[in-house]
């Protein structure tokens, strides 16, 4: 709380009294580091923003917890932290509270800008290679936020602090991440929803994306910023005031549709417009299963329509459960239903989860036509039911419409399904289509159309769990069951807004 207040007051007293209640807290968890990179990073803001209007006693006071508890922690477990040198978010959270803290006492206790800055600098390329080579985060666009905004506060405390931002400018990839936020945000304002990002989280009002924009002198980003956090009635954070850069107005001028690569998850993202609430727009992943904060989804899609999110992504389930960190074959993780694949918009063979380890490609996109369509190769999600698995998603009848095809070659006799989570109200109609309502805009409605086999049906099933893990009392799935297949089995779905 302390640490929050630090970030956001908008009083410099208050602030001031803030930062030395957490000098003083007893309770700094040092094993934990996040708690430590945190702390120091926020002590370290209010100090150096604060540092005129402080007495000499507040400074020294606060200067010596900024040491004793947070860099003086550091340098307990520096060289052996795993984070240190890390391949996820933490790098960007430790090594950024890490340089920021060291910078903002350098001036009193230069020793440990000397010892520190030029490390954390170096190892934050062991993470930031991940933005390469399209901007997107592998961890979600949840954690997209949480690392970027860590990684901002150390480049722009460099910047201002030696003039220089040490080459982290140049990492490959970044000059194109403030674009991801826009890209995977759908009209609703809902984000695809990969890994473990919350659930029903909306785009990001992150200020790093100012940061960026300014960085890179690109108004796109700094545009789309402004209009969203008009658009959600967004707060402002004293860093959107540090960072600000004025709106020039317009529409996004960017394509329809993106591929975007990276070393671990792969995205298609498709719409129909940039400007239309009622755009049809639908996300599509790819890439690895059994990576850090991964769920078991390759394939998985997500989709908006006439202002409604048809088909979503539950996110996260409760990090505290048991197990929920061990992954790899067998891993517990994957007995979670929000993690394995049977509350995802993927396939199910076998009533089993695609295969823990397993990873998929687009194999092709036909992106920025009229009907646009990405591919993916899914065989290694489901190699012990099929020797070959594939999904197309197309934009169809004038990008209105999606349609999704599916082809398996079975190597064994077994129960195939196709199914999609939603929020959304679903009745049956008697010729075997779904009609998915919503409570709220009543006017627009969602069309489920089975093209193949031909006279099948769906059916509803519930997407409810019990406790410890989270209910989805509010959600349930639109499923076509195919028992027994062999052979070649071919399923297209087409999705159609209406009203």
């Amino acid at each position: 709380y302390a640490y929050r207040m630090t970030k956001e007051t908008q009083y410099a007293v208050r602030a001031e009294k803030e930062i030395l209640a957490v000098c003083a807290f007893q309770d700094w968890n040092p094993s934990h580091f996040l708690d430590v990179a945190e702390m120091s990073n926020g002590v370290a803001l209010g100090y150096d923003w604060l540092y005129s209007a402080m007495s000499d006693a507040d400074r020294l006071y606060i200067r010596t917890g900024l040491k004793t508890k947070g860099l003086d922690e550091y340098k307990k477990i520096y060289a052996t932290a795993w984070w240190a040198k890390g391949d996820n978010n933490w790098n960007q959270v430790c090594n950024g509270g890490l340089i920021v803290a060291s910078l903002a006492i350098a001036e009193t206790d230069p020793a440990y800008a000397d010892e520190f800055v030029n490390q954390a600098v170096a190892n934050m390329a062991f993470s930031n290679k991940f933005y390469a080579p399209d901007g997107a985060w592998y961890e979600g666009p949840g954690y997209w936020s949480y690392a970027t905004e860590y990684l901002s506060y150390a480049m722009s405390a460099l910047q201002s602090s030696l003039q220089s931002m040490k080459g982290l400018e140049q990492s490959a990839g970044l000059s194109k991440t403030g674009f991801a936020p826009m890209i995977t945000t759908g009209p609703t304002n809902y984000i695809l929803n990969f890994a473990d990002s919350g659930e029903n989280s909306k785009g990001t009002s992150s200020p790093a994306m100012f940061f960026l924009a300014n960085t890179y002198a690109n108004a796109e980003i700094s545009n789309y910023l402004h209009a969203y956090m008009a658009s959600t009635n967004a707060l402002a954070k004293p860093f959107h005031v540090v960072w600000y850069r004025p709106s020039t107005g317009g529409a996004p001028k960017m394509p329809l549709d993106h591929f975007l690569q990276g070393d671990i998850n792969d995205l298609v993202v498709m719409r129909s417009s940039w400007t239309d609430d009622f755009a049809t727009w639908v996300g599509i992943k790819s890439g690895t299963n059994s990576s850090n904060h991964s769920h078991l989804d390759l394939g998985n899609f997500e989709m908006d329509a006439g202002g409604v999110r048809w088909a979503k992504d539950f996110g996260s389930d409760d990090y505290n459960l048991d197990g929920y960190w061990t992954r790899g074959v067998n891993g517990k993780r994957w007995t979670y239903y929000r993690l394995g694949s049977l509350s995802h918009n993927v396939p199910i063979l076998g009533n089993k989860n695609q295969f823990e380890t397993a990873k998929a490609k687009f194999t092709s996109t036909q992106l920025n036509s009229n009907e646009p369509s990405a591919s993916l190769d899914l065989t290694e999600a489901y190699k012990d039911y099929s020797t070959s698995s594939t999904r197309k998603i197309s934009l169809v009848n004038g990008r209105k419409d999606v349609l999704i095809e599916d082809n398996f070659t079975l190597k064994t006799t077994t129960e195939v399904l196709w199914g999609m989570t939603t929020d959304q109200a679903i009745e049956i109609q008697p010729s075997g289509k779904a009609i998915l309502k919503n409570s709220l805009i009543t006017t627009k409605t969602l069309e489920a159309e089975i093209i193949s086999p031909a006279n099948s049906k769906f059916s509803i099933e519930s997407a409810a769990r019990l406790a410890p893990e989270k209910l989805n009392t509010a959600s349930r799935r639109l499923v076509l069951r195919l028992p027994n297949q062999s052979g070649k089995v071919n399923i297209q779905i087409k999705l159609s807004p209406k009203g």
